[in-house]
């Protein structure tokens, strides 16, 4: 008994010692396993994780001439331009915070002049000639994003040249009484102008043109909203417009241009494609020619409605919806149009060569559809209107309702 005990003690103490052995052998291949001195950080600075460089009011004027990120901290004002972008590749950040001009002089808040790729976000411009004011055909890629553009003297956002987008912005009370063209929101051609709002921009202008929002050639318009823009203006005022090829979808436009010149609630120029907006309300009291909806040759114009344009306006036509040759109008609605005005009335009104299908016009004074020459009509309703529906020569006319 006494060996087999002894024999255990002896089994227990060798490997005791080859343990330890081990142990030394990984303690000497690591190294001392005491700390050099004590943990560095571990997380990564501000600066480290996104550079940015701050604005305050201390720096205005200034000129950007390094790309990069940039941030306002603080509202600031200027006497006459504030930002100047030098350089590509640039986001402005307004941190909520408002670039304030002087509130006369030609001057800028933010200025470029054939630059790239400027981002400019979230805060207010306010008080200057242009608040933001892209001047050279070469701009290109510029992006606007939830800026509040107010009270400008002649434009909220301008961006000449090419493939810009301006985002959820809104352009408000700029061109107040001024003597030249006022734009709430101007985007150069491929832009895409998208979920902003424009209103009283041009009110009592006096020069030839006011814009809530204008898209060049080729460009996507979606889902904005113009009202009251060139309430008193003494030239032509668009609520929206459009030039060739553009997509125009989801828009209203209401209350534009009342007791002006000629007005178009929505424009869209030659092979556009104009599909669910909304035009109502504009050209009260006008007087000159009111348009609800406007559409240039070969465009497609189709599910929008069209009510109570040129309600008393004492120019010479009023129309609801206006197409040009080549169109293919269906399913839009037309009504209540040239209430009271002493011009002639048409609810849809249309050139030669189109389709004109599915459509419905009522109670529009003088005619309630109207199409030009050589046009394939069919399925549509009339009725109501003081004639219900005209159709030109050479027409194929299908089934109407049109007592």
């Amino acid at each position: 008994m006494e060996t087999k005990k002894a024999k255990t003690k002896v089994a227990a103490t060798v490997l005791a010692l080859a343990g330890l052995l081990v142990f030394s052998l990984f303690s000497i291949a690591g190294g001392s396993l005491e700390p050099s001195g004590p943990p560095g950080p571990t997380m990564k600075t501000l600066d480290e994780v996104e550079p940015r460089i701050p604005i305050s009011q201390a720096d205005i004027p200034l000129t950007i001439s390094t790309p990069g990120s940039y941030y306002l901290t603080e509202d600031v004002t200027a006497a006459g331009t504030a930002i100047t972008v030098a350089v590509d590749d640039v986001t402005i950040d307004l941190a909520g915070f408002a670039l304030v001009g002087p509130g006369s002089g030609t001057n800028y808040g933010i200025y470029m002049s054939g630059r790239s790729n400027v981002e400019i976000r979230n805060g207010t411009v306010r008080d200057f000639y242009h608040g933001i004011y892209e001047a050279s055909s070469s701009g290109q890629d510029h992006r606007v994003i939830d800026v509040r553009a107010v009270s400008n003297g002649r434009g909220g956002i301008y961006l000449y040249g090419k493939s810009h987008l301006v985002k959820d912005c809104t352009a408000s009370d700029n061109g107040t009484s001024a003597t030249g063209s006022v734009y709430g929101i101007h985007a150069g051609t491929g832009s895409t102008v998208t979920g902003n709002t424009a209103y009283y921009n041009g009110y009592s202008a006096t020069g030839i043109v006011v814009y809530g929002i204008y898209a060049a050639n080729g460009s996507t318009v979606t889902g904005n909203t113009a009202y009251y823009n060139g309430l008193s203006a003494t030239g032509t005022v668009y609520g929206i417009c459009a030039s060739g090829a553009c997509t125009v979808t989801g828009n209203t436009a209401r209350s534009n241009g009342n007791s002006a010149g000629t007005v178009y609630g929505i424009r869209a120029d030659y092979g556009c494609t104009v599909t669910g907006n909304t035009a109502y309300y504009n050209g009260h009291s006008a007087t000159g020619t009111v348009f609800g909806i406007y559409a240039g040759y070969g465009c497609t114009v189709t599910g929008n409605t069209a009510y109570y344009n040129g309600h008393s306006a004492t120019g010479d036509i009023v129309y609801g919806i206006r197409t040009y040759s080549g169109c293919t109008v269906t399913g839009n609605t037309a009504y209540y149009n040239g209430v009271s005005a002493t011009g002639t009335i048409y609810g849809i009104r249309t050139s030669t060569g189109c389709t004109v299908t599915g459509n419905t016009a009522y109670i529009n004074a003088d005619y309630g559809i109207y199409t030009g020459t050589y046009c394939l009509v069919d399925q549509n309703t009339a009725y109501g209107n003081g004639t219900n529906m005209y159709t030109g020569t050479g027409c194929q006319v299908g089934l109407n309702v049109a007592p």
